[in-house]
């Protein structure tokens, strides 16, 4: 099994190493991630400016590369132009901070993933729910689970696996669930600069909405200490709600 690493937390994580050790004994292992923090970033990439690879960016594995752009960049540059050949698996993570309810949508991590599902490639985004906790041990390992999973059964076209990971040791997570995208969004995350004038930046780890959330909810199993598995596809089109458009005036001439 050939899988390409990644992040957005950058080449040097300590997140993406301990990744690493935890899927290294399931095949051939790649790294293609961001020469530098790149949180947030969503799904961008670099079309107004070239980006430079350091290759061999870890010692101890020949395919590995520091791009000097997002993490989409880094898996899109890695699997058309780097790799001697396709990876049948993308892995993006271990993040550090929480990628679920609508942070996915700012989630330079699961946009790495979706990079992967947008090449034709099964891939999952793994993510503990702390800025500051680096104990991996529990997500690296419901990675390597869910990589074995992929192999055996695959993943629906157009389908991605986003792992969210409470911040606790192995002996204290519940169990691992299937959980559906909650609605958890900062509030009030913006504030003025300390010394630069008219300037702002945002606030990590800021309050959040207090938003009561389904109980089956990513959200809500990482708050009860359960790993939450929940299958994202890229296409965005309210099903659900479609037929409440259907009346409305279509046809009329601009």
């Amino acid at each position: 099994m050939r899988i390409l690493l990644t992040n957005d937390d950058g080449i040097d994580a300590p997140g993406l190493r301990a990744l690493y050790e935890g899927l290294r004994g399931l095949g051939e292992i790649s790294v293609s991630a961001p020469d530098r923090q790149y949180s947030a970033a969503s799904h961008s990439i670099s079309i107004h400016r070239p980006f430079k690879v350091r290759r061999g960016a870890w010692r101890d594995v020949p395919n590995s590369f520091a791009v000097s752009s997002s993490p989409a960049d880094c898996v899109r540059l890695a699997v058309l132009k780097l790799l001697p050949a396709p990876p049948d698996l993308v892995v993006s993570g271990i993040n550090q901070g929480a990628n679920y309810g609508t942070l996915v949508l700012y989630s330079g991590t699961v946009a790495a993933a979706a990079e992967g599902v947008i090449l034709g490639i099964p891939a999952m985004a793994v993510s503990v729910a702390s800025h500051t906790f680096q104990d991996f041990r529990a997500a690296a390992s419901a990675a390597a689970r869910l990589a074995v999973q992929i192999r055996e059964r695959g993943l629906p076209e157009g389908t991605l696996l986003n792992l969210s990971v409470p911040p606790l040791p192995p002996d204290k997570i519940r169990g691992t669930v299937l959980a559906h995208q909650g609605k958890f969004r900062h509030i009030d995350d913006l504030e003025p600069h300390a010394e630069l004038k008219d300037h702002y930046g945002y606030v990590v780890d800021s309050p959040s909405h207090p938003e009561t959330e389904h109980p089956d909810s990513d959200v809500e199993r990482v708050r009860t200490g359960f790993i939450a598995v929940t299958p994202i596809h890229l296409d965005l089109t309210d099903r659900v709600h479609w037929d409440r458009f259907k009346d409305w005036p279509w046809e009329t001439p601009p």
